[in-house]
């Protein structure tokens, strides 16, 4: 009998296997005592969804809507999707198989960059210890925070909830108001932040600092790191500081007009590392100025570093984008960065998956706009920010989401699916065998500007 020729590729069982576990969450949080009250089918998948696909997005309040049960589902999901189906896949395969496949270490490579000489065992080893190593140190600072407004079983239930989340640059909450109760509390608003900004640098940016710090090697500590992770901290140190400054400067005297300088400093720091992909909110983003809210966008389309858990479309495509543009200006043909060129592959990856991107992120506010009816004047600004929030895995929301009718929740869905995976993986995933050009045709010049 012959062998059925229909095969998954590895890309694509990994978006089966993401589909499988949003549905099954979805069917979980469907279970009556999962919710305080009965929740349609279609709010469950967006709850799955977001969870699973470490957003934050919510139509259902986390603390009154979901019980326990719910609330631990919802965690569960967070910290399965966070660390990824691929991880555990992998994970499993190396149990039974003495090597991984030249296939499954091809598409393993192409989602988690950099790692061509880390063993892949021993990177998904690192993976899982870090994840939990961090998530469990923010956990324990956590929990002495909310111990003075909570008792111990509660203050743990919201500590261990918290540090997933933000770990895993999720952004949900087991309060109605998110964070807002805690804008000035210090060392939770310190420990929230490390939380997302390790969560979100990418594993083997974790790994190679942490080798500097045991090899001592302090003098050279910034040589001694690749170039991926020099790109990915600077890179990083920008964004938070630009965005820091430019939510103070507008806002300062505007939506956070009554809070002291320390708070305000404190939550503008906070939501420009936050809306890198994490989603947490301190103040109220809702009454920012336009202005605000549209750098916030761009801030949330880059989202976090390539082999982390945060989404977006990356803060080294960004940056490799802006060294193009700023290289063809100066009218160099090549890229530099530390005295290296960029390969030309990276660089065509990087822009195809920004065109991608910006592609899909106006196809899909143009079809919700339609799906809901949604007046093009007054709501064009919110719900680009939700549509950029959903593909961005950010979870910030200036309450749009929450109206849409079921067929715009599905829209988000997708969304939310597509920027967790990301464009260039999709397009992996679908793509037929890639075919080796023999010959080349003439070149032809095309006017353009």
């Amino acid at each position: 009998m012959k062998a059925s020729t229909f095969q998954l590729t590895p890309i694509q069982k990994v978006l089966a296997s993401f589909l499988l576990l949003i549905l099954s969450g979805a069917t979980l949080l469907k279970i009556p005592f999962a919710t305080t009250s009965p929740i349609s089918f279609v709010d469950a998948l967006f709850t799955s969804t977001s969870a699973v696909c470490v957003t934050g997005l919510i139509v259902k309040d986390t603390a009154k809507d979901f019980t326990i049960f719910g609330k631990t589902i919802i965690a569960v999901l967070i910290q399965f999707g966070g660390l990824g189906i691929m991880t555990f896949s992998l994970a499993m395969l190396s149990m039974f198989q003495k090597s991984i496949s030249i296939k499954w270490r091809f598409a393993f490579e192409n989602l988690y960059s950099d790692i061509k000489k880390v063993p892949i065992r021993s990177l998904l080893a690192r993976i899982v210890l870090y994840t939990f190593f961090f998530e469990s140190i923010i956990a324990t600072v956590l929990f002495f925070i909310f111990l003075s407004d909570h008792n111990a079983s509660a203050a743990l239930g919201h500590a261990i909830f918290h540090s997933i989340s933000a770990f895993c640059n999720a952004g949900f909450s087991t309060f109605s108001n998110n964070l807002e109760s805690y804008r000035g509390n210090i060392p939770l608003n310190i420990a929230i932040m490390l939380a997302i900004v390790i969560g979100g640098m990418g594993f083997v940016v974790i790994h190679e600092i942490r080798r500097q710090f045991a090899y001592r090697t302090f003098k050279n500590f910034f040589i001694g790191l690749s170039h991926h992770s020099r790109l990915v901290l600077i890179t990083t140190i920008i964004l938070i500081f630009s965005g820091a400054s430019i939510i103070f400067l507008f806002e300062s005297n505007y939506s956070m007009a009554t809070l002291s300088n320390g708070e305000k400093i404190l939550a503008s720091f906070f939501q420009s590392i936050t809306c890198r992909t994490a989603g947490f909110n301190t103040v109220d983003i809702s009454k920012f100025r336009q202005s605000t809210q549209l750098f916030m966008i761009v801030l949330m389309f880059i989202g976090g570093s390539p082999g982390s858990i945060a989404g977006g479309v990356k803060t080294t495509t960004a940056a490799i984008v802006m060294l193009m543009i700023i290289a063809k200006f100066k009218g160099q043909r090549q890229i530099l960065l530390w005295k290296r060129a960029i390969d030309e592959d990276t660089i065509e990856r990087s822009m195809l998956l920004v065109m991608l991107s910006l592609l899909f992120i106006l196809t899909s506010c143009f079809f919700i706009m339609a799906i809901d009816l949604f007046d093009l004047t007054e709501q064009m600004l919110k719900v680009l920010f939700e549509t950029v929030s959903a593909f961005g895995t950010v979870g910030l929301s200036l309450g749009t989401t929450s109206k849409l009718t079921d067929a715009g929740k599905l829209l988000i869905c997708l969304v939310m699916f597509v920027g967790r995976l990301g464009p260039l993986t999709l397009v992996m995933a679908l793509a037929e065998r890639k075919q080796e050009i023999q010959f080349h045709y003439p070149e032809e010049h095309i006017m353009i500007g």
